[in-house]
């Protein structure tokens, strides 16, 4: 299940229900609906500050977001007991590849980044 704002980010909504996930919509403007879509802002944020040029820091391809994706994801919420968002997703979809075909894994907390330094990372893996 995912919970989002008609962002544009959003266009291609029926490919990913085809994954598998249902996609729900939150009101216009009840940002309340949504405060766990504003946290990963704020974690993807950390990352990737504003005002900078992302494909300059590395980030120029789907593998690479995805990879970034997987670092927020794999970070435990408070709010959800100490457990992260893929943790739960693979509690309640054991005997699914859902992770898998949503280009996601999992990343110990010892290997965790969510600072610019992650894509200082991606640069490096690149120049390989």
């Amino acid at each position: 299940m995912i919970l989002t704002d008609r962002g544009a980010e959003f266009t291609m909504a029926r490919e990913i229900e085809d994954l598998g996930c249902r996609i729900f919509y939150c009101d216009p403007m009840a940002s309340s609906q949504k405060p766990h879509v504003e946290n990963n802002h704020l974690l993807f944020r950390r990352i990737c500050p504003k005002k900078i040029n992302l494909k300059k820091q590395g980030l120029d391809s789907q593998a690479k977001v995805d990879l970034i994706f997987s670092h927020i994801n794999s970070y435990p919420r408070e709010e959800k007991f100490g457990k992260s968002p893929i943790e739960i997703l693979k509690f309640f979809h054991q005997k699914s590849d859902l992770l898998e075909r949503l280009h996601m894994k999992e990343i110990g907390l010892d290997k965790l980044q969510l600072n610019p330094g992650l894509l200082r990372s991606l640069i490096e893996e690149s120049e390989f």
